[in-house]
């Protein structure tokens, strides 16, 4: 059996999305071959997936040009199930020219993709984000599948920790989110590298995130990779890490399917879909100010970092 999954990005959301691969494999007693489609950027998230066998890359650089290429790889194949996962109207529009006998969308379908696929269980577009990747299979099934993950990492992370000096305990902080409701201010973050290195002076900070990062938290308390990984070498660091600290964004929710502790600082209304559902985990939000994450106070994260550190 040949199935494609059509979930181009972003980082957060292919990760929530993987466990729709392990249920698919479940439901077909391996006897699948599953197939992804995903933008470049984003491709190496799949590669740390054991669940998935073949990755499609998508060029979204190229625009409408990227489209047909990628449409035209797709089509190479004859699928029996086409699942998308991502739910506007690009990815349905992809679905709807390529070859398969059974189109899948998933809960919540948004710009009115839901007239080009079929939209299942529409009433649950509420739902957390990972358990509503998964109603497509149960639509096909009858049967509920608990959300897992199959990983495989082969990083560079050891040499990457060696070659800067990090052994023995250390916490990741990834401070740098972009989108609305995802920035807590870095005068919060070096309030709450203050407090961790009172309390755990023998425990390293590492920062991760991308190269235009680089720099941005000054302080002399920290150890800044920033640039310096790829994502198969967060997932590598993030797995040894004792904890892992940051908003609403793909390296924490790694971090949480990785099952090392993760405090998601959050600033959102909507916190069923911005939320984790595999894993360990904390979620701070201020209660009378949810859309403000800068309210949330460095000595809460600090809090709920020591009780992950006892």
């Amino acid at each position: 059996m040949k199935i494609l999954i059509i979930k181009p990005s972003s980082f957060g959301d292919i990760v929530k999305a993987l466990p729709c691969a392990n249920a698919l494999k479940q439901a077909y007693h391996h006897m699948c071959e599953i197939s992804w489609v995903v933008f470049n950027r984003w491709a190496s998230i799949l590669k740390i997936c054991s669940d998935v066998d073949k990755i499609i890359k998508w060029d979204r650089e190229k625009g409408l040009k990227g489209f047909f290429e990628v449409l035209k790889k797709i089509n190479e194949t004859e699928y029996d199930l086409i699942m998308d996962l991502q739910g506007l109207l690009r990815s349905a529009f992809l679905a709807k020219f390529a070859r398969a006998k059974i189109k899948l969308g998933v809960p919540g379908m948004k710009e009115f993709s839901n007239l080009l696929i079929k939209e299942v269980y529409p009433e649950n577009a509420g739902l957390n984000s990972t358990l509503r990747n998964l109603e497509p299979v149960r639509f096909l099934t009858g049967k509920i599948f608990h959300p897992e993950v199959n990983m495989k990492i082969d990083s560079n992370a050891d040499e990457i920790l060696q070659d800067n000096g990090i052994s023995g305990d250390f916490i990741s902080l990834i401070p740098f989110a972009r989108g609305k409701g995802k920035d807590w201010s870095i005068l919060n973050y070096n309030k709450l590298i203050d407090l961790i290195k009172k309390e755990y002076f023998n425990v390293q900070i590492v920062i991760l995130g991308s190269v235009k990062d680089f720099g941005k938290l000054k302080s002399d308390k920290i150890i800044d990779l920033c640039g310096k990984t790829e994502i198969e070498d967060v997932a590598g660091i993030l797995l040894k890490s004792r904890v892992a600290v940051g908003a609403d964004t793909g390296p924490m929710h790694l971090s949480s399917i990785l099952q090392t502790p993760s405090v998601f600082i959050l600033g959102t209304l909507n916190i069923d879909d911005a939320s984790p559902y595999m894993g360990k985990f904390s979620l701070l939000l201020n209660e009378n100010d949810a859309k403000n994450i800068n309210a949330v106070k460095p000595e809460n994260v600090f809090s709920e970092i020591r009780k992950w550190m006892r």
